[in-house]
């Protein structure tokens, strides 16, 4: 388990106060959340905890150096930390771009390495129960050198387990370090070809990606296939060693726009899961949607999208998408197949609204026939003051069991600075309801207030459904809660 080091703490805090005092620019954010509820599984009653992330940026001319210290403090035994969880140099002029620390990083479209922040997210696994930033961060250098022509990168780090929370010593929460090197050129009219070479040191494994983009007669296209090449390099043409296919193209024609994927990937899970190669499918905001989106399985995973826009001369906006994934493990097939229709569009100039239908099948999660449909309005009731009802309902069928979910907000924007919901939740999934209930309700409030840009206050009161939820093609999981939540979202500049 970790010890953490205050003394290093200590010294990052005075470094960075000295350092405020020349004329360079200091950027703090804040994000605390104080709970007091109870979470599934819990054998105990309600119980305190308080969580906090501290990020402090110094940048003067092409120099930077940032620290965050997260902390997080409960009741229960083995949970709590006080920890630096990120410390880095930078600097960044003209041609030249390097990292030393923490540093975030992607090559291609992340099918070797994919390092990313979700902003504002909170990570807790159920088994664990410790509540740590959701990222995967790098830990080492990077150096990057690029002008209009060409950019050739080289790095070398250990990167973020972040499914183990902070209460683990660094060593267990990074057991991959790579070795990567880049080149990207571009040649005939901005066409791009480039190659990346990639080393997992623990498990001495040799990977390379090629890749292609550019923009053709008004279309983008993207094309990029990653293997393994074995430890001596020799294994590049067996059929052992996994495989990653990835290609887009994306169009338009007046009103009219389209974006097409293909997607390929076979026995390609890098390490404690290091990449996340493109999903393919489509990133969802509604509620019901999001919660039962298919996350792409890089093991073994054959599929397609194709996304819709068109606009209309009144300012609708119709969007249509279908995707296909395909995964077959033990011999046997699974097809996820979705057809995706919506519609945004006002009525006047007080209302706005978007409404959508979704069909999907989803043999992997053991559902069919899953129909979903909803409407979010936006309602002008007089000068600063709107009224935001949602509504969603979703059906399927699992097993011998039919069932639903329906979810209804009712929501008021005061002036853009304060809002007010109740969002209810009703369900009737086996999976979710307890022994001798046939439906259960979720029933819970939110305020918010926004005094300012760089202020975020929110409470909210009552239970939540928790459940997989997906942001920029990363999928977590939220826990439920039941109990009272105070979140503070906080910036300033020096």
């Amino acid at each position: 388990m970790r010890r953490t080091n205050y003394s290093i703490v200590a010294l990052t805090i005075l470094i960075l106060c000295s350092i405020s005092i020349s004329y360079g620019q200091i950027n703090i954010s804040n994000l605390a959340e104080v709970q007091y509820g109870k979470l599934p599984d819990e054998s105990s009653d309600f119980f305190p905890s308080i969580y906090d992330r501290t990020e402090i940026d110094y940048r003067k001319k092409g120099f930077s150096v940032s620290t965050t210290l997260e902390q997080y403090y409960t009741t229960k035994d083995g949970r709590s930390y006080f920890d630096l969880s990120q410390l880095a140099l930078g600097y960044k002029k003209k041609k030249w771009d390097i990292k030393l620390g923490n540093f975030y990083e992607t090559l291609g479209r992340g099918m070797l390495l994919r390092s990313f922040e979700i902003p504002g997210a909170l990570l807790e696994d159920i088994g664990f129960r410790s509540r740590n930033y959701f990222h995967r961060d790098m830990l080492g250098a990077s150096v990057k050198y690029k002008t209009k022509k060409a950019t050739f990168q080289v790095l070398r780090a250990d990167i973020l387990n972040n499914v183990l929370p902070p209460t683990f010593d660094r060593a267990e929460r990074r057991t991959d370090l790579v070795t990567a090197a880049s080149a990207k050129i571009k040649y005939i009219k901005g066409q791009e070809v480039g190659i990346i070479y990639m080393r997992r040191d623990q498990a001495s494994q040799n990977y390379i990606s090629a890749l292609l983009n550019g923009s053709v007669s008004g279309l983008d296209y993207y094309v990029e296939y990653a293997t393994s090449i074995g430890e001596d390099f020799a294994g590049i043409h067996s059929n052992e060693n996994g495989s990653a296919f990835y290609t887009s193209l994306t169009g338009y024609a007046g009103s009219f726009s389209f974006t097409a994927e293909y997607k390929n990937y076979k026995d390609f899970v890098l390490g404690a899961g290091i990449n996340e190669p493109a999903a393919g499918v489509k990133q969802q905001t509604y509620r019901v949607l999001n919660r039962s989106i298919h996350v792409s399985n890089p093991i073994n995973e054959e599929g397609y999208q194709l996304d819709l826009f068109y606009n209309l001369n009144d300012g609708t906006i119709i969007n249509f998408n279908h995707s296909l994934a395909v995964n077959n493990f033990g011999g046997q097939s699974f097809s996820f197949r979705q057809f995706f229709l919506e519609v945004q569009s006002s009525i006047g100039e007080k209302v706005e609204y978007k409404g959508f239908i979704d069909y999907s099948q989803d043999p992997f999660k053991g559902e069919s026939n899953r129909f979903s449909i909803g409407l979010y309005s936006d309602i002008e009731i007089k000068e600063n003051l709107r009224f935001l009802p949602e509504v969603e309902y979703q059906s399927f069928s699992r097993s011998s069991s039919d069932v639903y979910n329906f979810n209804m907000l009712l929501g008021v924007n005061v002036k853009s600075k304060y809002f007010f919901s109740i969002l209810g939740e009703l369900t009737n999934d086996p999976f979710i309801i307890k022994d001798g209930q046939s439906e259960r309700l979720y029933l819970g409030g939110t305020l918010r207030y926004k005094p300012n840009y760089k202020n975020t206050f929110q409470l909210f009161l009552g239970e939540r459904r928790g459940g997989p939820q997906c942001s920029a093609g990363v999928c977590y999981e939220i826990l439920d809660f039941k109990g009272v939540e105070l979140r503070w979202i906080g910036k300033l500049r020096i």
